[in-house]
């Protein structure tokens, strides 16, 4: 049932701040090659922080091969046919945090401050409250680094939770505090509209 309320969902259009129209959508199978060039174009300050080796396109490929709904839900902006962000809707399904999902996301530099981002989260939390199990979304990695990223999920919602020093290490190897969020999901619109 799940599977069919997506389907229904996407894809959906929208325009941001600058007037480009985005497509927003599911990853597909058929998107490693253009889900690996995204990731190419991202900035090496932007890849310091993210969980997975992303310049191994073995990586890329495995997310697209192997996709599970019921764990990861990938959600694409493109224009054109063009990746211009990712966002994935990461659930545990069994166990003590079934009830709490975890989001990623990944804007291209080019399409930052143009509502994009915001949108890409709006997504992930009409996602969340489809799934009926889940009760609260953490974004986890939103080190002291990104403090325009940590507005902008506070501007839709997200509280700060905890500051964790000294959790994070970057692929050069230098240490950085953990910044928790997380967002209470409800069976209405987004906080910030209330």
């Amino acid at each position: 049932m799940f599977d069919e309320i997506l389907a229904e969902e996407y894809p959906k259009q929208i325009t941001l701040e600058n007037s480009a129209e985005v497509t927003i959508r599911l990853l597909s199978s058929g998107d490693t090659d253009a889900l690996y060039q995204f990731f190419q174009s991202i900035s090496r300050d932007d890849r310091m922080f993210l969980r997975d080796n992303v310049r191994d396109k073995s990586v890329i490929e495995g997310w697209c091969r192997n996709m599970d709904l019921e764990h990861v839900i990938p959600v694409l902006a493109l224009v054109g046919d063009k990746i211009v962000a990712e966002i994935s809707l990461h659930l545990e399904r069994h166990g003590w945090k079934s009830h709490i999902g975890k989001l990623r996301l990944v804007v291209h530099k080019d399409f930052r401050r143009q509502g994009l981002a915001v949108e890409m989260v709006k997504e992930v939390i009409e996602i969340a409250l489809h799934t009926g199990s889940l009760e609260q979304l953490n974004a986890e990695c939103m080190v002291d680094t990104q403090q325009g990223a940590i507005r902008m999920l506070e501007l839709l919602g997200f509280i700060q939770r905890a500051i964790l020093p000294g959790q994070v290490k970057d692929i050069e190897g230098r240490t950085h505090d953990l910044t928790l969020l997380s967002y209470e999901l409800r069976d209405q619109e987004f906080h910030a509209i209330d």
